[in-house]
């Protein structure tokens, strides 16, 4: 069994159409100056382990969202793949079970979404 499954574009595409909870754990440098996905929360990678750790109400107060179940699909995101992978990895230490890693990351979205 694999820790995560790799997507693609149009992997991500039908995962945030079956509204999966989207994590892009570039720094926060990086999001202010190229954007971020619709509907994702950043969580910086050095920090995810320790955010996933948090408890319901205080995750939910630093990001404005829920925090996610670990039966929750989460797609991680990063630049180009590398940081997301082990993030996948990091959360599925913590035993989040339905994990992805997006691997074009802010490279091809802003590629293929440019260019649509």
């Amino acid at each position: 069994m694999s820790v995560y499954e790799n997507v693609d574009y149009n992997g991500l595409l039908a995962k945030m159409d079956q509204k999966s909870f989207v994590i892009d754990v570039r720094e926060r440098h990086e999001l202010a100056a190229t954007g971020s996905l619709p509907n994702s929360i950043n969580v910086p990678l050095g920090e995810l382990e320790n955010d996933l750790n948090l408890p319901d109400d205080v995750f939910k107060e630093k990001h404005q969202v829920p925090k996610p179940d670990k039966d929750n699909e989460i797609v991680f995101s990063c630049a180009r793949g590398n940081r997301s992978r082990r993030a996948a990895e990091i959360a599925f230490k913590l035993d989040y079970k339905k994990l992805f890693n997006y691997t074009g990351g802010w490279t091809e979205w802003s590629v293929k979404h440019l260019s649509t």
